[in-house]
């Protein structure tokens, strides 16, 4: 029984060089297949069960220990690259998170069990804007994460989105999808600054946590905008902005070289999400950053 169980897996699981796609609400990626602990056994299942993964995360100490272990997460519906499989793991890329150690993506592992073959995202998407939204899929729903992005076909009667989803076709409600906003700096200051108080995550991209440059990624995500995954090449792209110059929704930097982001919020405020102690919050700029950069596009 239990061969029959890896010749199935081994069956799902796209070969090296294919396309697959996240197939549960947010997925942890990892810098080697192995490495998490009976802790955060609620993160590497399918379905995953955040909520309870955040519960055993109930210590600093706990959350920093991740620091060194995960590397970024992919929302539902994210396409990737597999690169390699290692018995229940497989290593993918995930190709909308730009990053200069690969030009395919964000390379990192999870359990195979998290990913579906690839399907037909093409047609008009739409994007979760409230914080989570259920996925109604027959008869079992899935919470699927602010900044979620699936095609849609059209409506029901009742006026919510009919979706296409790797598990096939779905809704949600109208009220928690529709189309990017612009991507103007006062939208994107109310999109982060709704998230405070949201615990930091290392590695996090999703409505249960962020670290610093996935609160940045994730918000310009809802906005239609692609940023780099990461805080150094964030500080790299956009534009140039001088102190002086300095408007909402820009993005200051911390170090040299850089390992700190935050969203200039006005009135001499910032959001950040700081580290595994803290949680988003809105401070005062702390004089001293190295660089300002600007994504947003009026």
């Amino acid at each position: 029984m239990f061969g029959l169980a890896l010749t199935i897996l081994a069956l799902a699981v796209p070969a090296p060089g294919s396309a697959a796609t996240i197939d549960v609400s947010v997925a942890t990626l990892w810098r080697a297949p192995g490495l998490a602990r009976a802790i955060d056994a609620p993160a590497l299942a399918n379905p995953v069960d955040l909520d309870g993964w955040n519960r055993n995360l109930a210590t600093t100490g706990s959350r920093v220990w991740l620091d060194s272990r995960v590397v970024t997460q992919a929302l539902y519906g994210e396409k990737v690259t597999v690169l390699s499989i290692r018995g229940r793991w497989v290593k993918v890329v995930v190709g909308d998170q730009p990053t200069p150690l690969d030009r395919r993506g964000y390379p990192g592992w999870l359990p195979a069990r998290q990913l579906a073959r690839t399907y037909d995202d093409a047609g008009v998407k739409r994007v979760v804007l409230s914080h989570t939204a259920q996925l109604h899929l027959g008869r079992r729903t899935l919470r699927l994460s602010y900044g979620t992005r699936l095609p849609t076909t059209g409506t029901d009667a009742h006026g919510n989105w009919l979706v296409r989803t790797p598990d096939g076709p779905g809704w949600v409600a109208r009220s928690s999808m529709g189309k990017s906003r612009p991507a103007t700096g006062a939208s994107i200051v109310a999109a982060a600054r709704s998230f405070r108080g949201l615990r930091y995550l290392w590695g996090g991209v999703s409505a249960w946590g962020f670290d610093c440059s996935g609160l940045v990624w994730d918000v310009f995500r809802a906005h239609g905008v692609t940023v780099p995954r990461d805080t150094g090449p964030q500080s790299r792209a956009g534009r140039a902005v001088s102190a002086a110059g300095l408007q909402p929704g820009d993005l200051v930097f911390y170090g040299s070289p850089a390992t700190h982001v935050a969203i200039i919020a006005g009135h001499g405020l910032m959001i950040e999400s700081p580290d595994s102690a803290h949680s988003v919050r809105i401070v005062p700029v702390r004089p001293g950053f190295t660089s300002a950069r600007r994504y947003t596009t009026r």
